[in-house]
């Protein structure tokens, strides 16, 4: 019952307007009534509702939206921003199986989506990164981050070691983020990039200690992805080991919960990503000439971020 409720209080402050207003200023409920067309009784019951799911906060008769809210649906930069809609999209993909986004489609598709959002990726991630770099038995010297976004996973590594060196891969227009966000943690002497398509771009053989590739392959087909490992494996050094980051949390009821919900995520918004799971990843490792895999559990958080889970597989 609860999980009815809230479903459908989310949906109707977001169908409303409510959540738009909750953003803009503290308001007291029966403005949001005036300003919405809205029952004053019915939005104050609401209100108090969104204040319980710690999507608003109330101060006195004031309500506005909670931090967690202004978070989850600050712009990303340039726009292009699917997050809002994704979940409205949810009755017409299952009517018709379309995505609501293509967030994996041609390389300058990718480019252009992923230049906008990765800031704010890096910044739900940042946590699973420093726990994920502070579960590494060893700090390595030379990291290659294959599609490396923000950098949030490989510069967590970076940040604890004064030794470690990290090359981050990636679109150009994607790499902006990577080098600022290097410059804002004092990292920037310790950082080089290769620009360029991960599939295609020609990467050092046995060059790095740790190689990370995190969020990236549940966007490939299974052959896709087992061809990228096998790609990325020829660059790691002898000794060194190949990093998984991805959806593949699982065994207690909430982490599967968090796996399906991070599934249908996934299918809102491309055409062929899928969330692998565990025995495929350690297949195509062992196929790629990599063994030892370790799983690396990560945080106890809820929600589809919640899936997060790492395989270390070594040379």
């Amino acid at each position: 019952m609860d999980l009815f409720a809230a479903a459908s209080i989310v949906t109707a402050a977001q169908q409303t307007g409510l959540f738009r207003e909750l953003l803009a200023a503290p308001q007291a409920a029966s403005a949001f009534a005036e300003k919405l067309g809205l029952d004053r009784r019915a939005a104050t019951l609401v209100l108090d509702a969104l204040v319980t799911l710690d999507l608003a906060s109330r101060e006195g008769d004031f309500y506005e939206a909670s931090p967690q809210l202004r978070s989850w649906l600050r712009p990303w930069v340039g726009g292009n921003d699917p997050r809002p809609h994704l979940w409205e999209h949810t009755v017409a993909f299952l009517r018709s199986g379309e995505p609501r986004a293509h967030m994996d489609g041609t390389p300058a598709e990718r480019e252009a989506s992923y230049r906008a959002g990765v800031a704010w990726l890096g910044e739900h991630f940042e946590p699973f990164a420093r726990e994920l770099a502070g579960k590494l038995a060893q700090a390595p010297a030379r990291v290659l981050d294959v599609g490396c976004g923000s950098g949030v996973w490989s510069l967590a590594i970076a940040e604890r070691s004064p030794t470690t060196h990290v090359t981050g891969q990636d679109f150009p227009q994607v790499l902006e983020s990577f080098t600022a966000r290097a410059q804002q943690l004092d990292l920037g002497e310790r950082v080089a990039t290769i620009p360029g398509d991960m599939h295609a771009v020609e990467l050092p053989a046995g060059a790095f200690d740790l190689v990370v590739i995190a969020n990236v392959l549940r966007l490939e087909t299974p052959e896709r992805a087992a061809s990228l490992l096998a790609r990325l494996a020829r660059a790691v050094a002898p000794g060194g080991a190949l990093l998984v980051v991805d959806a593949l949390a699982g065994g207690t009821p909430e982490r599967e919960r968090a796996r399906a919900l991070y599934a249908l995520n996934l299918a809102l918004r491309t055409r062929a990503g899928r969330v692998h799971s565990p025995a495929e990843f350690a297949s195509w490792l062992a196929a790629a000439g990599l063994g030892a895999v370790e799983t690396i559990a990560l945080g106890g958080r809820t929600g589809p971020m919640g899936a997060v889970g790492a395989l270390l597989a070594r040379r």
